[in-house]
């Protein structure tokens, strides 16, 4: 068995409240096993206990079924499995930014792996921004910072040729950590 590692797409902003708690609770429900969740932003580390889910996919589906169910909220969840996060992470191609400013890293994961072109689509853009795919995400980093950045998670999106939801490098590296934490 392996630990998953859900990231539901767009919670908690927007009205559309998946409290770290309360989500915790409902993977319980679910018969998923040692929920732990990281910030309040829709990351959660599950086993697949009683659940039955034996695949990211199968995952992925019981968690975006409960999360509608209870809170009301229809969102995309991508599911990775411990070891594909840590692929993720080792293969990190841009080391440096993630030494220097790790919460001006982004990893962008797709509901679908990303585009191997989408980097290509996005040069030429004004900006300091550098993106690159690797390993079926996008790693975008903010030198000058996102907030201000022209590269939305929208435009991100359809450069991926999927929709995408990004999680910080500190964020990423403490998921797996969870992760490999978790007893499957």
């Amino acid at each position: 068995m392996t630990a998953y590692v859900a990231l539901l797409f767009a919670v908690n902003v927007g009205g559309r409240k998946v409290p770290s708690t309360a989500l915790r609770d409902l993977a319980g429900d679910l018969g998923l096993a040692h929920a732990r969740t990281v910030v309040n932003s829709g990351n959660l580390v599950v086993a697949p206990g009683t659940s039955g889910a034996s695949s990211p996919d199968d995952v992925a589906r019981l968690v975006r079924r409960g999360v509608a169910e209870r809170f009301d909220v229809d969102t995309a969840v991508a599911v990775l499995t411990a070891e594909r996060l840590r692929k993720i992470v080792r293969g990190n191609p841009l080391p440096d930014d993630a030494e220097e400013r790790p919460a001006a890293l982004q990893v962008l994961v797709g509901e679908h792996p990303v585009d191997p072109d989408a980097a290509a689509a996005l040069e030429g853009r004004d900006g300091t921004e550098r993106a690159v795919v690797a390993n079926g995400v996008l790693y975008v980093a903010y030198p000058d910072g996102i907030g201000r950045s022209k590269l939305t998670t929208p435009v991100l999106s359809k450069a991926a040729g999927t929709p995408v939801t990004g999680r910080n490098w500190n964020t990423v590296t403490r998921l797996l950590a969870l992760a490999e934490e978790t007893p499957g």
